[in-house]
């Protein structure tokens, strides 16, 4: 399955080019004895579907999940806000949120005790399946970590190239800790970390990695957490172009990257709600 990039992130799947790809996270709104569970999505790619400022929008829970869709104008408000809140949602408008920078975006937000009613919990990372009018947000669980391609700089060239960049004290639960020797390989759809033993000789990794054709690195560190970054031919012979998003999975020792399938995280049938409708 190929795909093509799409504005402040996310992809768009070449089967179906009105489709993309987001992530995000339940993050923690409020004070923290008074803190709500809160999801936003902005960018300028919200507006490429539709939700524009302003624009009204119903927000229900889903199993694991969420549904956002973007409301017909012309609907009678009263009885949508009585059919909402008989379904136990809420309705929410677009704006323009500007996080104090000069680059003003396309945003919206929803937050409270409903969000807890779908199975979702502070902290959760999500991905949303996102068409024109209607975005579908579910919990990513199990071990896997989805994250974008980054952008970093050629060192020679100056030209833009793809970059894995992996972060967070979740490496060290899984053997990446900081100064750990790592050796990676590649084929035309995946990249695979291993992480090796300290007390394993230098020079006997060394030599493996030659014979498989792998390349040796370190893991480093940021913020006082691993960080694990890789760059090069390896990222683009894998197929990870600039903006893709990936899947990392994960288990003591190794980390396997995949291009993402969305079809494994159980998004229903395409099918537009009534709240949508006219």
């Amino acid at each position: 399955m190929t795909s093509k990039r799409k504005s402040n992130g996310g992809i768009a799947i070449s089967n179906n080019s009105s489709t993309i790809f987001q992530l995000a996270t339940v993050q923690r709104s409020g004070r923290a004895d008074n803190s709500r569970p809160r999801i936003q999505f902005s960018g300028d790619w919200l507006t490429e579907l539709g939700f524009v400022n302003s624009a009204l929008i119903q927000a229900l829970s889903e199993p694991n999940g969420f549904v956002f869709t973007l409301c017909n104008e012309n609907i009678n408000y009263s009885e949508l806000y009585q059919a909402t809140k008989q379904q136990g949602g809420s309705l929410i408008r677009m704006y323009i949120c500007t996080d104090g920078s000069r680059y003003k975006v396309p945003s919206f937000v929803t937050t409270g005790k409903h969000i807890f009613k779908s199975g979702l919990t502070m902290g959760d990372n999500l991905i949303a399946k996102c068409e024109y009018g209607l975005i579908r947000v579910r919990k990513v669980s199990g071990n896997v970590r989805l994250t974008y391609v980054s952008r970093t700089k050629h060192r020679h060239t100056n030209n833009p190239e793809p970059m894995i960049f992996l972060l967070g004290n979740w490496l060290n639960d899984i053997g990446f800790t900081s100064d750990t020797l790592v050796t990676v390989s590649a084929d035309s759809d995946s990249i695979t970390f291993k992480a090796h033993n300290k007390a394993i000789v230098y020079s006997e990794i060394v030599k493996l990695a030659r014979q498989h054709k792998m390349q040796l690195m370190q893991v480093s560190t940021k913020d006082g957490a691993p960080l694990i970054t890789l760059t090069g031919n390896r990222v683009a012979a894998a197929g990870f172009n600039l903006g893709d998003v990936f899947a990392a999975e994960y288990e003591h020792g190794i980390i396997k990257l995949r291009k993402l399938d969305p079809n494994e995280f159980g998004f229903p049938e395409d099918k537009i709600p009534e709240a949508a409708l006219s």
